[in-house]
């Protein structure tokens, strides 16, 4: 019975009803908030864009693994440099408190930001075996670009807090603007705009192999250490979100029942993606490997396209 009602959730087209819902409530809650937000008021449009451009990524990446479950094999190829994007994230986090000085920062941030962070290096480097190498990390081309447009922007958002007049801004955001740049606001910021994005690189390489190859029934067999891989990251992404999305607000203090909505929302979306792709992943074994020969290409692409970046 309970196989049943997994199959029913994750294994119908009732599995992409969830994280719609929870896109259609992020959205709502950023117009209400745009609509009737006050002068005085904290600003929040900002961060409730960001948590709803975070859930866009994790949707799409849902729905194609559903409508092409054989991709599913895919995924633990590029795993790395999602748990990259994640690194270079609580490196910037940990960079901007230090800046600030640790006797004035959040001291229980900065060491679970460590924490984290250190979490992942030692599942790149001792489950995925990734080489702890400049050269390595900057080889990784679609990690570099990301990281690149993510300091880039927010290089241009704090710019604009500093040199902009303030007639274009509202009252709170004038409270809050500084006289000029400031590099621990700047990765403060950019960490959050690395955090938007940490899951392109998996949704890039689906939708790649996806426009190589048509047929969406292959059967492909996740191995074993895969599966180990696999829970390894999805043990670090939950403990990550849910300091994130959780326990941080809670500690913190956060008095914006909106924010807490948002937050919830995305962290929901998080758990329901976590419990689908596990669910796939444990059916693998059970499809069929008539078609392999696709499976393989699909595999040839990956590993191609692993080569790219290298050069």
């Amino acid at each position: 019975m309970f196989k049943d009602a997994q199959n029913f959730v994750h294994g119908s087209g009732c599995t992409l009803v969830l994280p719609g819902l929870l896109l259609l409530a992020s959205t709502a809650l950023l117009a209400y908030r745009q609509m009737t937000e006050e002068r005085t008021d904290q600003p929040l449009n900002g961060f409730l864009a960001n948590i709803l451009l975070q859930m866009l990524p994790l949707v799409a990446l849902k729905a194609k693994i559903w409508s092409c479950n054989d991709r599913v094999s895919l995924v633990p190829l590029v795993l790395v440099r999602t748990l990259l994007m994640h690194v270079i994230l609580g490196i910037m986090r940990v960079v901007s408190q230090v800046i600030v000085g640790l006797e004035k920062s959040n001291k229980m941030s900065v060491t679970v930001d460590f924490v984290l962070t250190v979490s992942a290096i030692a599942i790149l480097h001792y489950a995925f075996e990734f080489p702890l190498t400049f050269k390595s990390l900057y080889d990784q081309r679609d990690v570099r670009n990301l990281v690149l447009l993510a300091t880039g922007a927010a290089i241009l958002s704090e710019g604009f807090f500093v040199f902009a007049p303030p007639s274009w801004m509202s009252e709170a955001s004038r409270q809050s603007a500084a006289d000029q740049l400031e590099a621990s606001k700047v990765f403060f910021v950019a960490s959050n705009y690395v955090d938007i994005v940490a899951f392109m690189p998996v949704v890039w390489r689906l939708y790649q192999a996806d426009d190589e190859f048509e047929d969406c029934s292959a059967g492909v067999v996740v191995s074993l250490e895969a599966k180990k891989q696999i829970q390894l990251f999805f043990c670090f992404v939950l403990a990550f979100y849910s300091w994130d999305d959780v326990i941080d607000p809670i500690m913190g203090g956060l008095d914006e029942p909106l924010a807490m909505m948002a937050h919830a929302a995305h962290f929901m979306l998080l758990l329901d993606f976590a419990g689908f792709f596990i669910f796939q992943v444990g059916n693998s074994n059970a499809s069929t490997t008539t078609n392999k020969g696709i499976g393989e290409q699909l595999q040839g692409l990956l590993s191609e396209g692993n080569m790219e970046d290298d050069v």
